[in-house]
């Protein structure tokens, strides 16, 4: 007999990408004496990952004024401090999200790259074996999302892109059942 854990380790991670970079991992969680745990994305926690870390690492890379931001409708991305906050960065123009001029179209999972494929992506080689602790899960998480290329990364937008292109012609309707179930080999 072998004892295991009855829940698994989790952490709330966030991350964005472009063409040729990513940014993050960015870890939302509460340090405690016992140590980090992870905790759910509030409209503060995420205006201080904003702050304090996202919005430093973009400037690092002097690109804050020539990106574009596209966040979901979850409510924490569209609290007023936060929206004051990338309207001071980003301005309304480059910015999509709900609440703000470009809206985030609703229950919409074919829009962004995280979610049609890095979230799925990291999963699947994240979980590739047992994990012992949550420092190895981040670890993992990390070393990951700074293993993916940029021939990938321009990959996946391309096919954004194309994605972007169907939604249109189909109306802004779920695309998901149009799409081929393999992925494209510069995916993996």
């Amino acid at each position: 007999m072998q004892p295991l854990p009855l829940h698994s380790h989790c952490v709330t991670v966030c991350c964005g990408f472009t063409a040729a970079f990513i940014v993050g991992s960015f870890f939302v969680e509460e340090i405690y004496p016992s140590g980090p745990v992870a905790c759910t994305v509030s409209g503060t926690r995420y205006k201080s990952l904003l702050r304090n870390q996202l919005i430093p690492a973009l400037q690092q890379r002097g690109c804050v004024d020539s990106t574009i931001l596209m966040q979901d409708g979850a409510p924490p991305h569209f609290v007023t401090p936060v929206k004051q906050l990338l309207n001071l960065h980003f301005g309304n123009d480059r910015i999509i999200s709900r609440h703000f001029p470009t809206a985030w179209p609703p229950r919409s999972p074919d829009f962004n790259p995280c979610d049609f494929w890095l979230w799925g992506y990291l999963k699947d080689i994240v979980h590739g074996g047992p994990i012992a602790s949550l420092a190895e899960l981040k670890n993992r998480i990390t070393q990951h999302i700074h293993n993916i290329t940029t021939e990938t990364l321009l990959s996946v937008l391309e096919h954004a892109v194309l994605r972007l292109q169907l939604i249109r012609e189909k109306g802004g309707q779920h695309i998901e059942h149009f799409l081929s179930k393999s992925k494209p080999t510069s995916f993996s």
